[in-house]
This record gives C-alpha cells, sequence and structure tokens, in this order.
C-alpha cells in the first residue's frame, strides 16, 4: 500500500503532542531519527505454516522478501518434554522443531520462541497446561535444554553445518499471565509469574549470556488492564526487577493512536520503576476481521511505519497472525499476503525513509514551522496594510479561515467521538466473543479429563 504522507505527516504531530504529555515520566527519546533496526520486524506464524508443509516454503519466502526477521511459534514444554524426567533425566523429543529452525534458517529467519506452558506432567493443576508449573526447576531445564539446542553454538547447528547459522537469541517466557485464560489457578498471580521467569532466563543465560530474555506478552485490552499487571509484577518481586532483559507487550487496544498509548503506558511505568532503558516487545498486536480489510491494511502499514520512530524504545514488532486464525489473520485464505500483509511490508519499507525526530526536537521543529508560517505571510500583508481596503480585506480573510477551521475542528471532533464509540463496540464484541471461546476450551477440557479419569 503506497504511504500517505500527509496522514503521516498529521500523524507525526499528534504523536510528538502526545509523548510530549508523558515526557517527564518517560525521559527523552532515545532511538535515531529514520534508523530502524534490521531484526525491529517480524510476525506470529500460526498453526497453518507449520503443519502445512506445502503452505510453509511459500510463507516463509513472502516474509523473508517483505523484510521480516523473526517469526515467533510457541515452545511447547509438553510437546517437546511429553514424560517427567526419569531419576532426574530429562528425555526431549526436537524433531518437528529442528524441521521448523531448519526452513526458517533456509530463508534466513530466526525463530522467536514462547517458552511455555506447562507440561501435562509438570503443572500446579494437573492436566491444566494454563497454570503455573508445580515448581520451576523442571521448566528452567527445559529452558536451557531449549538454548543449548537451537542457541548460538547449540546442538541443532553442530549437526547442521549445511544451514546458515540463524540461531534462538531472543527468547519470550509464557504468554499472557495477565489474560486469566492463559494464567489461572491457586498460585496464579504476578509475583509467581516473576519467579518463573526469573528461573528460567536464569538457566537460559547460563548457556548463552548474550540471550535476550522477554516477560511475556502482556495483554492489554478494553477489559484487561496490562499496566497493572506489569505494576503488580514488579512489587511483588522488587529484587526481580534488575533482572528483566524485556518486556512483552500485547496492546490489542483499537487504532494506531491507542496502540501507541498503551506502549506509553508501558514505558512511563517502567520509568517510575527505574527501567526506563529496558525495551519494550510488541510481540503481539492486531485488528480483528470485524475491521474493513482497508481499514486494518491502513492501520497495520501505519503501526508498523510509526511505531520504530515512536520514542518508546520498542525494540520489536510481531503482528499476531501470518495464518490460521481467520478472525485475526495478517494474509488471504490461501496464505499469500494480500492487502493487509502487502500493506505491512509496505510500512516496513516506509518506515526508514519515515522523517521523524525524537521528542524535544520533532517538538520544536513543529514549534519552529508553525511560526515561521506567519511571519512569512507578515512581509506581504504589510504592502497590503498600507490602505483601508487592504487592512478589511486582510481581516475578512482572516475571519473566513477561523470560521473554517472552526468548522473542520468540529467535524473533525464529531468523527473522533464516532469512531471512538464503534471501536468500543467492537471491543465489547471482541472481548464477549474471546471469553466465550475460553469458557468453551476450558468446558472441553473438563469433559476430556473425566473421560480420562472414568
Amino acid at each position: 500500500m503506497p504511504a500517505n504522507r500527509g496522514r503521516a505527516c498529521a500523524r507525526a504531530v499528534r504523536h510528538a503532542v502526545l509523548l510530549a504529555g508523558i515526557a517527564l515520566a518517560c525521559g527523552p527519546a532515545t532511538a535515531s531519527a529514520g534508523v530502524v533496526p534490521p531484526d525491529f520486524y517480524g510476525v506470529n506464524s500460526g498453526s497453518a505454516v507449520i503443519t502445512n508443509a506445502a503452505l510453509r516454503g511459500p510463507a516463509l519466502q513472502a516474509m523473508a522478501a517483505g523484510g521480516l526477521r523473526y517469526v515467533r511459534v510457541d515452545a511447547s514444554w509438553g510437546g517437546i518434554e511429553p514424560a517427567a524426567p526419569v531419576a532426574g533425566v530429562h528425555r526431549y523429543v526436537w524433531g518437528v522443531y529442528d524441521t521448523w529452525v531448519a526452513d526458517l534458517a533456509r530463508h534466513g529467519l530466526r525463530w522467536y520462541p514462547m517458552v511455555g506452558y506447562s507440561a501435562p506432567w509438570a503443572s500446579s493443576v494437573p492436566g491444566d497446561a494454563f497454570t503455573p508449573p508445580a515448581g520451576d526447576a523442571d521448566f528452567a531445564a527445559f529452558a536451557r535444554a531449549l538454548a543449548a539446542r537451537y542457541g548460538p553454538g547449540g546442538q541443532f547447528w553442530a549437526e547442521h553445518l549445511e544451514l546458515p547459522s540463524l540461531p534462538v537469541t531472543v527468547y519470550g517466557i509464557w504468554n499472557e499471565p495477565s489474560n486469566e485464560h492463559f494464567w489461572h489457578g491457586p498460585e496464579a498471580t504476578p509475583a509467581r509469574y516473576m519467579s518463573l521467569y526469573v528461573a528460567a532466563r536464569a538457566a537460559i543465560r547460563s548457556y548463552d549470556v548474550s540471550a535476550r530474555v522477554a516477560t511475556a506478552g502482556l495483554l492489554d485490552s478494553g477489559t484487561v488492564d496490562g499496566d497493572a499487571f506489569l505494576r503488580a509484577m514488579l512489587d511483588g518481586a522488587p529484587a526481580a526487577r534488575g533482572q528483566i532483559d524485556a518486556v512483552g507487550w500485547h496492546p490489542y487496544v483499537g487504532d494506531v493512536d491507542q496502540v501507541l498509548e498503551s506502549v506509553a503506558k508501558a514505558r512511563a511505568t517502567l520509568t517510575r520503576y527505574g527501567l526506563g532503558s529496558v525495551p519494550i516487545e510488541i510481540s503481539e498486536v492486531g485488528m480483528h476481521s470485524g475491521y474493513a480489510p482497508a481499514q486494518r491494511a491502513q492501520w497495520l502499514h501505519d503501526l508498523a511505519m510509526e511505531l520504530p520512530n515512536a520514542g518508546l524504545n520498542v525494540t520489536r514488532l510481531l503482528p499476531y497472525v501470518w495464518s490460521g486464525d481467520p478472525l485475526w489473520q495478517i494474509t488471504d485464505p490461501d496464505g499469500s499476503p494480500g492487502l493487509i500483509g502487502s500493506a505491512y511490508f509496505a510500512g516496513i519499507a516506509d518506515a526508514a525513509a519515515f522523517t521523524s525526530q525524537p521528542l524535544a526536537p520533532a517538538t520544536t521543529a513543529v514549534t519552529t514551522a508553525a511560526a515561521s508560517k506567519p511571519k512569512a505571510r507578515t512581509a506581504k500583508a504589510c504592502k497590503v496594510a498600507r490602505s483601508r481596503k487592504g487592512r478589511a480585506a486582510r481581516r475578512g480573510r482572516k475571519a473566513k479561515r477561523c470560521t473554517s477551521q472552526a468548522a473542520r475542528t468540529s467535524r473533525a471532533k464529531a468523527r473522533a467521538k464516532a469512531a471512538r464509540a464503534r471501536a468500543k463496540a467492537t471491543r465489547a464484541r471482541a472481548a464477549r466473543a474471546k471469553a466465550a471461546r475460553a469458557r468453551g476450551v476450558r468446558a472441553r477440557a473438563a469433559r476430556a479429563r473425566r473421560t480420562h479419569r472414568s
């Protein structure tokens, strides 16, 4: 999708105002203007890319061609270690993941593993993968084994010298503990999550000291307060604050401005806790199919273009999802990029060219530009103002401009109010649908457990 430069410039001004409101809490922007890290962009793959071999190759090829570098997929503890260790010896089954990592490497892509959930034999509520592990030790052992297999110098790379070496360098521990669907049970507290994160991070870094271990992506939405969970994590484990490499964030909140506001909220909280330099990883974000495809395409394009220039120390963008989930996927039904996926790639291409300055200079530049315009008009106006007729004409033009501006402002406010109302209604419908699906999943799991017992 071609970049709309006028819209981008207007949005840049709005974002400068937005960020100025939190500047004291967040500190100055640190990213250089127009410089996007080469590994900034990626995507959540979805199940279809993993399970469908015919789809996987074209999908990975399209991802790489579009400028993506990371693909987020679960590293399932229960799938890799289906049985409890015997006499302290862990037995891991890597086959499916070996194939996955090899295919990624052939296309110049890296795996971003979401390390979780509980193995059925290790969960605090037997058989429920979304409850915390009964203890940290087995989970930490799995996390280290994962790093030793696929990290720098790992066993997988030693066995596959024919592949480009693209080891795992960043990990996410669990998924959305702020969402009770993925983190529930008597022990599922923010402090308990931090204990699990610290244990897994220490285990991974005992193999690869340079690894970045991000917290789980915290869901922040109209019904879930991710910032409250983040504060509870930091309050519940003060000694662990200095061990956080990055914070995962899932701002399912609406339009681009609302996404940036959500991220800014997390950034302000981290700064208040002395963690202003800790990066934020957007390991999931999406706009569902309840919106028109053209609107979703424009949203993803603008987010990709603007997020790395927003001055919020965000180091990754991984939209949800490439394919396999019709409600959220950014590709056509056949897995090709289509309108929305192509818009994402266009936003990536436009991001480097999107002229943006760090916060203070940007605010100054906007102020200076606004101030210079009247000065240019004043030189011409002085000649006209020498006569009474000229002065009257000037007053008439000024009045006309003010009236026109007031009308435009009024219409813009009305449109914004209507858009917020529609977005609120859409989020409510999506939340109800998600809650219904979660209840269905739990009910099916309960029936399966009863059937297994009988």
